[in-house]
């Protein structure tokens, strides 16, 4: 049966990192994507309609990836915050540990 649980905050904060990697990979999406436009001329006359269909459908993905890069945002702030809590409980229980033996502070 568990008892208790480990929780390394410097892991936290990796993750934190990590989550804010993929977010700059969205960034960069969002980014490439500002650059499609309905110019008729870049697939030539025959295929001209294809620029309005992406333009479209690019306007809907970035409302997509604009919510996406917002919830990144969130879950590294609290993974942030969660590390800080886990780290500031640990130090407050080490010190605990440290004046009841008489080590003091």
């Amino acid at each position: 049966m568990v008892t208790g649980f480990n929780v390394e905050a410097e892991q936290l904060r990796s993750h934190a990192a990590n989550i804010d990697k993929i977010k700059q990979r969205f960034a960069k999406v969002k980014s490439a994507s500002a650059h499609i436009t309905a110019d008729t001329q870049a697939y030539g006359k025959l295929c001209g309609w294809i620029s309005g269909v992406l333009e479209g459908r690019h306007t809907d993905i970035d409302a997509v990836i604009a919510t996406v890069e917002r919830n990144l945002e969130l879950v590294a702030k609290e993974l942030r915050a969660s590390a800080d809590t886990y780290a500031a409980a640990d130090q407050d229980n080490a010190d605990r540990v440290r004046a009841a033996g008489g080590g003091g502070q």
